[in-house]
């Protein structure tokens, strides 16, 4: 009985298989997420799973009240995070079709 074709065929395999979760690996690395509050002063960007990577409060954002300046970054980073999030959907469609990914972030991400 010769095994020899079926062990480079799963190798060959399992070779395209680590390639393309190095690849995936290296792109979801580099999602990043943006948004901006609605008066246009307060930006926040994240990178993968909404973690918080950069608030920028400019302008009149100071003028603000702690709680409507709160509200502004809130906003911004559920922005942000909806963006990010859409990257990582887009990144696992192209490359996992078969998997639903709106389960996977929302787990992450606390959502129910």
């Amino acid at each position: 009985m010769e095994t020899t074709p079926q062990v480079w065929s799963d190798a060959a395999e399992a070779e395209v298989v680590h390639d393309r979760a190095v690849e995936v690996r290296e792109l979801l690395a580099r999602v990043r997420g943006t948004g901006t509050g609605a008066r246009g002063d307060v930006r926040v960007t994240v990178g993968l799973g909404g973690r918080l990577t950069g608030v920028v409060i400019a302008g009149r954002a100071m003028e603000l009240s702690g709680d409507a300046l709160g509200a502004e970054i809130m906003a911004a980073a559920s922005l942000a995070e909806n963006h990010a999030a859409g990257e990582v959907h887009s990144i696992a469609s192209q490359y996992y079709p078969d998997i639903d990914t709106t389960d996977v972030w929302n787990s992450g991400s606390g959502e129910p």
